[in-house]
């Protein structure tokens, strides 16, 4: 498994979301190019896109909500599920882009709008330019706020 992404990843990974979502390439290369020994960008984004899924899942099917033996159990019955194989199935494609991706722009891009209409299917109606821009202003909030 790979380590939970630092404050400054999930920060870097949103500005990519909101390079992508704006068409802004320049923005996107240079996210892109980081730092000497990260991993690529695609990576970070597809390992940030299954993070925020995973936790949107328990939400709408109400084991966010739930506590201690109650929350295992329907853990365990969701994992049994439809649902959970193919989150897992869509997850592990989304890794394997990414890998492939490597530090090519285009498809980091691609792979990053991809992500936010994953995460939008779950928190608005459409992509209305309003919430998306609330979307990128609550995720950076509470990248700050779990930093």
């Amino acid at each position: 498994m790979e380590p939970e992404l630092t404050a400054d990843q999930v920060m870097r990974v949103i500005a990519a979301l909101e390079a992508a979502w704006a068409g802004d390439d320049d923005a996107l290369a240079a996210l892109a190019r980081g730092g000497g020994g990260e991993q690529p960008l695609a990576v970070m984004v597809a390992q940030y896109g299954a993070s925020r899924v995973q936790s949107m899942l328990l939400v709408v099917t109400g084991i966010a909500g739930l506590d201690g033996a109650d929350q295992q159990e329907a853990l365990a019955e969701l994992r049994q599920g439809l649902i959970s194989h193919m989150t897992t199935m869509a997850l592990s494609m989304m890794d394997g882009w990414a890998r492939s991706a490597g530090d090519d722009v285009r498809a980091t891009g691609d792979l990053a709008r991809r992500v936010l209409q994953a995460i939008l299917s779950f928190t608005t109606d459409g992509d209305d330019p309003e919430q998306v821009r609330a979307l990128f202003a609550h995720l950076r909030a509470d990248a700050v706020a779990h930093s």
